[in-house]
Order: structure tokens, then C-alpha cells, then sequence
């Protein structure tokens, strides 16, 4: 399905504020790697995209933000004199999918049909979340530039979909994603794209983390690309929206036939360690129902159910006991299903 967008002028206006919060921070850690033929992962700090290039052009998945697609778009162009001529987004969230505006001039952007509404105008008037209502100084019901701090504040401009200088609820609520280009092609269950003899399948994911995700299949050469909710020997920040839909996803992932286990953040891997990130999530959800029907309470769960076997993953030590208490809570019918968790 194409759907015509109309963003150039909102993302047009983004760029000076993207320029100057970026040249702000010390210099990211950049590079490309080839994966295997004519794929490659390339890296801004702990983000990655991946792209595969033929003689017709480059199709290439995230575009992770403006800086980065300013310098990866150069890249190519100096290393493989070949367009983009594809952008394949994994989900809609704003670290990964900002900044494809670069590529609008040569490229169609693909996404599951759910990024329109995750992209749509705020909506409604609902109030400051609790958070920003401690930032609310002046008690008006509006975050304003100067009462933002933390990821608020720097990330203003992504959230201040109206360009009015403040921050409303609904804005808040739709979150920081004024930079990303709306997909002109999306899609329901399954879409394949081709081009100069490569084939990409995009596969939704259904709710897991957002319920835009896709995983990117590459047959050829026997990868897959997913960001957030595949990782590679790290354990997911959250387990949203439920660890069913985690397990869904993941057992979508590896019903694929892949080598190449790619990811959005932090290390690449094998189809054995998409294999390991799925066994985490069912380990989890197996072992706490296991203490619900023993009758143990959550504090107890959580000092039983160790997974030791997933101790040397990164994040083990940070993240086991929420997501103990977040399987517990869903079980349990006490967490909200829209709990969130940084990937």
C-alpha cells in the first residue's frame, strides 16, 4: 500500500536543531564491517544499520538520524557510486529511525502499516505525564524549552510536533519522533523487495516492543536485521507489551533461515544466539508461572529463579529482577500492557 507523505517542511525545520544538538556531543564511534558479499553493518556508537548493495542501488534499513545518514550516505557513495534506493524501517522508535530524510531523494521508505499511526499528528489533550508534570513549573499543563531536562529537554525539537516552543501531553505522548520520514510504502504481514538481483523480506513481529516491528530477512546471504527485539547475548531492556509477544516475535525470528544474527544495538551473532534470546524469554516466562502456582510471592521468585544460564549476558545483573517483576505483574493482571522498557 502507498501512502503520500507530507513531512519536508516539519523535517525540513528539524535540521538546525539536529545539526547543533549533535555537534554538541563528543564525536560518535563509526564504522562498516562487511558481513558477508555485499552485506555490510554499519555502527553509530551502540546503533547499527545494515545494508546490502547491488548494481541498481543500495537498499538499507535504519537510517538511525540525520548526522549519521549525512555521513553513511557519503560513505557509500565515495566506497560504491550507487544510490540509496530503499530505506526498510525496523520500527518507528526515534534512535533508530530518525534522519531518513537524506535519503528522500533517491529512496522509497518501506514500514509495517502501523508506523502511520505511530507517526499520525498528537491527538487529543491528555495530561503531562508524571514525569513531565514535575518539570511543569509554572503548573500551566505544558512542558515549555526552558522547563525541559533530561532526554525531554534534549530531545526537545523531536517532541514539539506544532513548533510552538512547548511541549503539550499529547505530543509527549507521541514521543520524540519528528525526524522520521514517513514510509510512502508500507505493509500487513509480509513484504519482499527487490532489486538488482537481491531480495529483502520484511516480516512484521506483531506487538513485541512496538507493534510496528519488522525483521529484515536477507536470504541470499542467510541474515536476518532486527533492532530492539532481537539481541545478541544482552538481555531486552523491557519485555513489552507481554512476554508472550516476546516469545512470539522471537520465535517469528528464528523460524527464519539464517547464518548472520544482526541487531540494533551491540554485537552481531549466529542463529544460535537468536536461538538463546528466545530460550531467555521462555525460561523467564516458564519459571515464574512455575513460582505463581507454587504459591511464591514475587520477592521470592525473584531470589529462586536465577537464570544462570544467561549470567555472562550482558545486562544480567541490571535487568533479571524487573523483568521477573514485570512477567509477575502480567500474570498476575496488575501491569499495565503499554509498560515500556529502554532497549
Amino acid at each position: 500500500m502507498r501512502t503520500a507523505t507530507c513531512v519536508a517542511l516539519v523535517l525540513g525545520s528539524l535540521a538546525g536543531f539536529v545539526s547543533n544538538a549533535e555537534a554538541q556531543q563528543k564525536p560518535p564511534q563509526r564504522g562498516i564491517v562487511n558481513i558477508t558479499g555485499q552485506l555490510y553493518r554499519a555502527q553509530n556508537d551502540n546503533h547499527y544499520t545494515v545494508f546490502v548493495v547491488t548494481p541498481e542501488g543500495i537498499i538499507m534499513s535504519d537510517p538511525i538520524n540525520r548526522d549519521f545518514s549525512r555521513w553513511l550516505k557519503s560513505e557509500m557513495a565515495t566506497r560504491f557510486k550507487v544510490p540509496v534506493r530503499y530505506v526498510l524501517y525496523t520500527h518507528s522508535d526515534w534512535d533508530h529511525a530518525s534522519g531518513g530524510i537524506v535519503f528522500a531523494d533517491t529512496a522509497e521508505f518501506v514500514g509495517h502499516r502501523n508506523m502511520l499511526a505511530s507517526l499520525a499528528p498528537p491527538r487529543g489533550n491528555p495530561p503531562l505525564p508524571a514525569d513531565a508534570m514535575k518539570m511543569d513549573a509554572n503548573r500551566n499543563g505544558l512542558v515549555e524549552r526552558a522547563e525541559a531536562t533530561g532526554g525531554t529537554g534534549d530531545r526537545f525539537a523531536l517532541f514539539d510536533y506544532n513548533r510552538d516552543d512547548v511541549l503539550s501531553g499529547a505530543e509527549l505522548a507521541r514521543g520524540s519522533i519528528s525526524d522520521v520520514y514517513a514510509p510512502t510504502t508500507t505493509y500487513t504481514d509480509r513484504h519482499t523487495v527487490t532489486l538488482g538481483g537481491k531480495r529483502v523480506t520484511m516480516t512484521h513481529l506483531g506487538t513485541a516492543h512496538t507493534d510496528d516491528s519488522s525483521v529484515l530477512h536477507f536470504p541470499d546471504e542467510r541474515a536476518v536485521f532486527s533492532a530492539d527485539v532481537l539481541q545478541v547475548k544482552r538481555l531486552p531492556g523491557g519485555i513489552t507489551p507481554t512476554v508472550g509477544a516476546y516469545i512470539d516475535a522471537l520465535s517469528v525470528i528464528n523460524s527464519l533461515d539464517f547464518q548472520h544474527a544482526l541487531t540494533g544495538h551491540a554485537l552481531a551473532g549466529t542463529k544460535q544466539d537468536a536461538m538463546d534470546a528466545l530460550r531467555y524469554v521462555q525460561d523467564l516466562s516458564n519459571g515464574v508461572a512455575a513460582g505463581i502456582a507454587a504459591g511464591r510471592s514475587l520477592a521470592e521468585i525473584q531470589k529462586t529463579l536465577t537464570l544462570d544460564a544467561y549470567k555472562g549476558f550482558e545486562r544480567w545483573d541490571t535487568t533479571r529482577e524487573a523483568h521477573i517483576a514485570s512477567v509477575y505483574a502480567t500474570y498476575k493482571g496488575t501491569r499495565p500492557t503499554g509498560a515500556a522498557g529502554t532497549q
